[in-house]
C-alpha cells in the first residue's frame, strides 16, 4: 500500500465515526472512500476490545490499524503490542479486590457472555467479544464508597488505577490514547510506511469525549465531534486549538475530513 506522504488519521469510534444511537458509519462513506483513494492510513482508537474492533474491521474493512482498551493494546496487521499492563496483573488485582471486600466482585474477563449481556444489554455475540480483554477489566459489583476506595488502594498497589466510567469502574493501567498513537507512529515510520517527501507527516485526530483529549492534544490537527444531544464537553487540550465539527457523529466526521484535506492538500500543492 503506497501511503499518502502527508497524513495519517486516528479516530475514536462511538459518537465520533460511529453514530451514537445506531453505530452506523454510513454518513462518513464519502470521506472514508477519499482516505482510501489517497492511501491515507486510518487507525481506530477505542475503549473497545481488539476482538470487538477486529469483528468490525473484518465486516467493513475500514481501518489500517487498531488501538483498543483506551490505548492499552495495539494491532497492526499480524503484530500485537500491549503497552498496557500485563493481563496477569489485571487478574491479580481483581482477585485481591474480591478477596478484600464483603460483596461479590466479578470482571468481564471472568464472566460468561450471558452474565455480561445481562449486565450491559449487549447481545450474546457482542458480550463475548467485550469479554476478550487484554489489559483492562470493568468490574461487575454493587459497591459503596468504602468499597470503591478500598479497590482504588488495591489497584494502586498493583500499579493500576480504577477508573469510573459512565456505567462501570474499570481496572486499567496508566496508558492512554496519546501514548498508543505515538507507538503506532513510531512503528510505521520504522517500517518505512510513513514517509513525507514534502515535510513531516501530519497527524489528524478526531474524538468526542474527555478520554480523547490526550489524543487530540498530541495531534497536529484536532477535531472535536459534538454530541447528538446537549452541549459539547469542554476538553482539556492544554490550550491547543481544535476544530469543532458542525454536525455530530459520522456526519460531522465526514464534513471535517473533507474540509481538512481540501485545505491541507491545496496548501501542499501551492508550495
Amino acid at each position: 500500500m503506497n501511503h499518502h506522504p502527508a497524513f495519517i488519521v486516528f479516530t475514536d469510534l462511538d459518537g465520533t465515526l460511529l453514530d451514537h444511537d445506531d453505530y452506523s458509519w454510513a454518513p462518513a462513506r464519502d470521506a472514508l472512500a477519499r482516505l482510501r483513494d489517497l492511501a491515507i492510513p486510518l487507525i481506530a482508537v477505542s475503549s473497545k476490545t481488539l476482538a470487538e474492533l477486529h469483528a468490525l474491521n473484518d465486516r467493513d474493512s475500514l481501518f489500517d490499524g487498531l488501538i483498543g482498551e483506551n490505548g492499552g493494546v495495539i494491532a497492526l496487521g499480524n503484530i500485537v503490542m500491549q503497552p498496557g499492563p500485563a493481563t496477569a496483573t489485571i487478574d491479580q488485582a481483581r482477585n485481591a479486590i474480591s478477596q478484600a471486600l464483603d460483596i461479590p466482585v466479578a470482571g468481564f474477563r471472568t464472566s460468561t457472555p450471558h452474565q455480561i449481556a445481562t449486565t450491559t444489554g449487549l447481545d450474546l455475540t457482542s458480550a463475548a467479544l467485550a469479554g476478550q480483554r487484554h489489559c483492562s477489566d470493568p468490574l461487575i459489583w454493587q459497591p459503596s464508597e468504602y468499597h470503591i476506595q478500598t479497590a482504588i488502594d488495591i489497584a494502586r498497589q498493583h500499579g493500576l488505577q480504577l477508573v469510573r466510567g459512565g456505567r462501570f469502574h474499570t481496572l486499567c493501567g496508566t496508558t492512554d490514547k496519546a501514548l498508543a498513537m505515538q507507538i503506532v507512529l513510531t512503528h510505521l515510520k520504522d517500517k518505512g510506511r510513513l514517509t513525507a517527501n514534502d515535510g513531516p507527516v501530519s497527524v489528524i485526530a478526531l474524538g468526542d469525549s474527555p478520554n480523547d483529549a490526550s489524543m487530540l492534544r498530541a495531534a497536529d490537527i484536532a477535531v472535536q465531534i459534538p454530541p447528538k444531544r446537549g452541549m459539547p464537553p469542554i476538553l482539556d487540550l492544554g490550550g491547543k486549538p481544535a476544530f469543532l465539527a458542525p454536525h455530530p457523529g459520522p456526519q460531522g466526521w465526514n464534513h471535517m475530513i473533507h474540509h481538512i484535506l481540501d485545505h491541507q492538500i491545496s496548501d501542499i500543492t501551492a508550495r
